[in-house]
């Protein structure tokens, strides 16, 4: 099995396990969206990405602009239980439940970028996205890069994200990036508005964030227009 089969392989052994977390505690005890406010944390990160291309670089302020985003850090080689996969299946749960919302259809989108450019290349990330099949237009996934770790590491320092990579008993580095998963809640005007951990990563809670913005953005409309 290679490591990115073995990454999905996890990814759908916890699948059940996070959607039953987020429909335990729908509507029960959490507030409403939109009876409590979400304050400015700090601005979105910034740098240069690259998606589906090595040709065509892209600013990342290009994805945390105009829509809701959730934003996060991963690598397609990770397979620690409590890593990567549980953002990316919250993510999935979080676009399931917009599939079903059609207040948010358009509203939101997903972007994960990975720590590990030299490995995750745009060929290989467009072959990761199209395993979880396609994204659905409503709420579209977007699998990032970088040229190189030179241009990832001042994104991570936006971010205030830690990363590195585990040494062996040998002193070899690994394959493995240990960092802390965090989830990042931006709003249309590039303003993280909270930051989820796996200590606290509830598709529910997303969501009702999320409603949260929306209530907020269009109510924002109607006063300026």
């Amino acid at each position: 099995m290679t490591l990115l089969a073995g990454g999905l392989a996890l990814a759908s052994s916890l699948l059940l396990h996070v959607t039953i977390a987020g429909a335990g505690s729908a509507g029960t005890i959490y507030p409403e969206p939109g009876t409590y406010e979400l304050h400015k944390i700090q601005k979105a990160p910034t740098g240069w990405v690259l998606e589906n291309s090595v040709w065509r670089p892209h600013r990342l302020s290009s994805y945390m602009s105009g829509k809701i985003t959730l934003f996060s850090f991963f690598y397609t080689n990770c397979t620690d239980l409590n890593g990567c996969p549980v953002a990316w299946l919250a993510y999935q749960n979080v676009q399931e439940e917009i599939r079903k919302d059609p207040t948010l259809h358009g509203r939101v989108r997903l972007v994960f970028l990975t720590l590990d450019p030299d490995v995750d290349t745009p060929e290989r990330l467009e072959m990761f996205a199209r395993s979880f099949g396609d994204a659905p237009k409503v709420a579209p996934w977007h699998f990032l890069t970088t040229w190189s770790n030179s241009f990832l590491k001042p994104i991570i320092a936006d971010a205030n994200q830690t990363a590195s990579r585990e040494v062996d008993k040998d002193g070899k580095v690994t394959d493995v990036i240990n960092h802390m998963i965090k989830v990042y809640l931006v709003d249309e005007n590039q303003w993280v508005r909270e930051i989820y951990t796996t200590a606290f990563l509830d598709p529910q809670v997303m969501l009702n964030d999320i409603r949260t913005l929306v209530i907020e953005s269009d109510l924002e409309k109607k006063r300026t227009n």
